[in-house]
């Protein structure tokens, strides 16, 4: 039912085992754009579970990949409206400056959060959709940054990265997820898409304490268990009263 799900997980798994454990050699720098375009691809895929269609998935997901990579070649142009910043070329071939993979990553982080949110009003899950990808995205530009995926100039912030980043992020998620119709989303899906997010979460967590980042390893298991708690708050909402 999951097949790419299941190609993330194994591609996950030996990569949290290289970054973690050992350190990934220059040679093998390509595997880190593969890793965001099937995180993509495994939430596509319990998007598609859920709306019955890969193309109603391919064609959102392509207009929020065209999106926030045209925000992001705004951004590192002009600084707006996330901030100075500039990427290295670890996520891939820059295009205009902008690594093509980072469409992919958006589109994973995006829905991964947007099938957080709750499904009973698109206006309050809009909120819990930047809610979601604010606190991820606390726990990965830290890291990002400080394994040289891409570099900030204000340095200041949260760990030098302004605040104007995540209060932008937050807002540009809960625009887009106007996109998506409500869509009831059943046991199985919620279930896989909570443990995505953790294993994200986690995933940069466990390479911030290793980088000495102890404050944000923490934040990562405060956040873990609140994708928990919201995971287990719906499945019991959902579960039918006797």
């Amino acid at each position: 039912m999951y097949r790419l799900s299941w190609i993330f997980v194994g591609w996950y798994l030996v990569g949290l085992i290289l970054m973690v454990f050992f350190e990934v050699p220059a040679w093998l720098q390509f595997a880190n754009g593969i890793f965001l375009v099937l995180y993509a691809c495994c939430v596509m895929e319990l998007c598609r579970h859920m709306y019955g269609s890969w193309r109603f998935v391919i064609k959102r997901a392509a207009i929020v990949g065209a999106l926030t990579f045209t925000i992001e070649w705004v951004g590192i142009t002009t600084g707006f409206p996330f901030g100075a910043y500039d990427y290295y070329p670890a996520l891939g071939f820059l295009v205009a400056g902008v690594p093509l993979t980072i469409a992919f990553a958006w589109v994973g982080v995006f829905l991964n959060s947007l099938f957080l949110s709750g499904q009973q009003s698109k206006w309050v899950r809009a909120a819990e959709t930047g809610l979601w990808i604010v606190l991820l995205d606390l726990i990965l530009d830290p890291v990002a940054a400080d394994r040289k995926f891409w570099v900030w100039y204000d340095g200041d912030g949260f760990f030098g990265i302004p605040f104007e980043n995540f209060v932008s992020w937050g807002m540009i998620g809960a625009g887009l997820s106007f996109l998506f119709p409500l869509v009831s989303i059943d046991q199985q899906v919620l279930r896989w898409n909570g443990r995505i997010y953790q294993a994200m979460v986690m995933f940069f967590g466990l390479l911030a304490l290793k980088g000495g980042l102890d404050v944000i390893f923490y934040l990562a298991l405060i956040i873990v268990i609140l994708c928990e708690g919201r995971v287990q708050f719906e499945r019991k909402r959902q579960k039918p009263s006797v």
